[in-house]
């Protein structure tokens, strides 16, 4: 224990001295003669070692009585103080304790025991009412209300968190039953509370409770016991905090859970819980249960050409109209994008669900006000399935999105039942469509780049970017195997974005690393090239990845240039007049052939890998290469041989001046990465005055 001795008496120093020898543990006293020291040594002790106790003789040099008392009490109201007096004077030692002194001595009348017990006594107060300021304080400043009620449920104390969140004043509710500020509505689990409470101490939950105006609102509740003995009756405390906004921000969520924010219809996930449902209700009832799969007709391209302004005006123009062409009892949802699905209950024949169909082809089909943009006529194309004992919800969506993939593919705005019999290609073109969008989401295309070499430095001078796919099933896949499919369902164009852009990121990185430049060359499909949406996306992928037009070459087939020759001649001179290269596949010697490579300025030939097969054995693949490149050679144009896998091939197209080749020969097709490390060992290994090419 350290202790303050503040006395002046020099005579009842050395007595409090003699009191406090022989202490277990030892007593630590400081003496201070006068108030003014006191003070000092108070406040130099607090930051290192703060005194347990004080003795303070109310008559000092500098300060008389009471006043001596408050000024100590003021630095140091956490430190019991005992008070040393000659003067017996019981009103005087009650205003002190009323003031904060844990004790009065008078002097002569105090023996060392009874001082030592005083102290301990002092201090252990002074905890216990420090604690108390504490508990005081938390029970005041806490956010929760707190509720103390007595063994009858009355209540005994409130905190002001309760008064803020109820609007009652204490005095408004001390003394009244607690039952009175819960809501009508909460007979059931009250009763339930005090049972819980009263047999096992405590209790917690959900509640409902009334405010003063009358509002009643959720709360949660905790509710403990907190005293109980056989002298004393049994005392409850019960916190409680408005959870309101908390219920508000769950139904919020929940909403946004199973809504789409954009229609405020039901999402795939309501949709999908919705149909279950109704697929057991049918079955327990034997009614029918029946899907309707709708896609909204040309949504793409005019979400594309008139922004997504306009696409989200006609997405929710359709949810609309979608509601109001069905039946109360029936479930519209939008599945995503511009796909949405109807859920009709109690469905039995054919013709009902054709006369659905039909009112919803007509409510849907008006024209749409664009406001500036003018006006765009909607349409829909639906899928209709019915539901058979063995197909589950999913099974049955799949079914419908089938059907009003046929429909679409018959012209649109118009509808499709499922039925075994629908064509078997258009059912597989539908699987590899599905598939195709799966393997964008799940990045399972990937590039792969054939490199291309210069024939006389038997340098690396381009690479075409060749279309791989990961299938989860069927492994590994070259774009010959799907390619066709990808052309035919129009999902080629927005792979071709993701190709075109993947393409020239990569060649960015390549040349970000340190690597010279080089040629990238793409292959585009009818389908990419007469595509309305196509000089823009070129022009948007050059400015989004930073790709230099000049080292950018497409390749296209022959046929595309001599059909539609004014449209497609026009299309190929704005990607001239960008800076990109043309280069010309399955190449013929007509005329027209001619003229062309004259007037589009085409800058590569390309012998196909097919006349390269037999080259030693046919007189017509042999002079038709050589005719191809002597055009090649006459124009000044490049040429390239792909599918070059042995020295002889490589030996011919040699001595027939063609400039770059590729094939297996020299490279296979290989990754990004492998790419730039062949590059760069074979420029490390060059030697400029060698003068020898890598083919000799």
């Amino acid at each position: 224990m350290k202790l303050l001795l503040v006395e002046d008496n020099p005579g009842d120093v050395r007595l409090f001295n003699l009191m406090l020898l022989g202490e277990s543990p030892p007593i630590e006293l400081v003496h201070c003669e006068s108030l003014g020291e006191a003070l000092t040594v108070i406040e130099e002790s607090r930051l290192s070692s703060p005194f347990d106790a004080i003795l303070l003789d109310l008559s000092l040099p500098d300060s008389q009585g009471v006043e001596t008392f408050h000024r100590i009490h003021e630095v140091a109201p956490d430190i019991p103080i005992v008070i040393l007096t000659a003067l017996n004077d019981k009103s005087v030692a009650s205003r002190l304790a009323s003031l904060g002194a844990q004790d009065y001595l008078v002097k002569g009348f105090v023996e060392a025991d009874l001082m030592i017990r005083s102290l301990h006594y002092a201090i252990e107060r002074k905890k216990t009412e420090v604690g108390l300021k504490v508990v005081s304080k938390v029970f005041e400043c806490m956010l929760e209300g707190i509720i103390m009620v007595d063994s009858e449920l009355l209540v005994t104390h409130v905190n002001q968190a309760f008064t803020n969140i109820m609007g009652y004043q204490a005095d408004e509710v001390i003394g009244c039953p607690v039952q009175t500020l819960m809501s009508d509505r909460q007979e059931n689990t009250l009763s339930t509370l005090w049972h819980v409470l009263t047999t096992q101490g405590s209790w917690q939950g959900e509640v409902w409770q009334r405010r003063k105006s009358g509002e009643v609102f959720p709360a949660h509740m905790s509710a403990s016991e907190v005293s109980r003995s056989h002298r004393e009756s049994s005392r409850f405390v019960i916190v409680f905090s408005d959870i309101s906004d908390i219920k508000l921000s769950e139904e919020r969520l929940h909403y946004l859970a199973h809504h789409d924010p954009l229609t405020g219809l039901p999402n795939r996930l309501f949709l999908n819980d919705r149909l279950e449902q109704a697929i057991l209700h049918g079955k327990r009832q034997k009614s029918g249960v029946t899907v309707m799969f709708i896609d909204i007709d040309h949504f793409k391209q005019i979400n594309d050409s008139m922004g997504h302004a306009a696409g989200d005006l006609l997405l929710r123009t359709t949810a609309e109209r979608l509601v109001t062409a069905i039946r109360e009892t029936d479930t519209v949802a939008r599945l995503g994008g511009d796909e949405f699905a109807i859920i009709l209950t109690d469905t039995h024949l054919s013709s009902d669900l054709e006369s659905i169909a039909k009112k919803i082809l007509d409510t849907v089909s008006q024209p749409v006000s664009l406001q500036e943009l003018g006006k765009v006529q909607l349409s829909v194309s639906i899928g209709i399935a019915s539901h058979r004992a063995e197909l589950s919800a999913d099974e049955l969506l799949e079914k419908a999105d089938t059907a009003m993939y046929v429909a679409k593919k018959a012209g649109r705005n118009q509808f499709r039942f499922f039925s075994p019999n629908l064509d078997a290609a258009d059912i597989q073109a539908r699987k590899i469509e599905e598939e195709t969008l799966r393997a964008l989401d799940h990045q399972e295309f990937s590039l792969s780049y054939q490199p291309q070499f210069d024939l006389s430095s038997g340098k690396v001078i381009g690479v075409e970017a060749l279309l791989r796919w990961q299938h989860p099933q069927r492994g590994l896949l070259q774009a010959t195997d799907f390619i066709s499919s990808l052309e035919d369902s129009g999902l080629i164009v927005p792979l071709g974005e993701w190709i075109l852009t993947t393409a020239c990121q990569e060649w960015k990185s390549w040349g970000a690393r340190g690597q010279p430049p080089i040629k990238l060359a793409i292959n585009l499909t009818y389908k990419q090239f007469t595509h309305d949406g196509f000089l823009v996306m070129v022009e948007r992928v050059l400015r989004h990845t930073g790709m230099e037009p000049c080292w950018l070459e497409f390749e296209l087939a022959r046929h595309i240039i001599t059909e539609n020759r004014s449209r497609h001649f026009a299309v190929i001179q704005s990607l001239k007049n960008l800076g990109i290269r043309i280069a010309i596949n399955g190449f013929d010697s007509g005329v027209s052939s001619l003229n062309t490579l004259h007037q589009l300025k085409i800058d590569t030939l390309k012998v196909d890998r097919s006349l390269l097969t037999d080259l030693g054995h046919s007189k017509g693949n042999a002079l038709y290469t050589r005719l191809i490149l002597s055009l090649a050679q006459s124009f000044d144009l490049k040429s390239v041989a792909e599918g070059v896998e042995n020295a002889q091939q490589l030996t011919f197209l040699s001595d027939h001046h063609c400039t770059e080749v590729q094939g297996f020969l020299l490279s296979h097709p290989l990754a990004a990465d492998d790419l730039f490390h062949l590059i760069e060992r074979q420029n490390n290994e060059a030697s400029p005055s060698s003068g020898r090419n890598d083919f000799s």
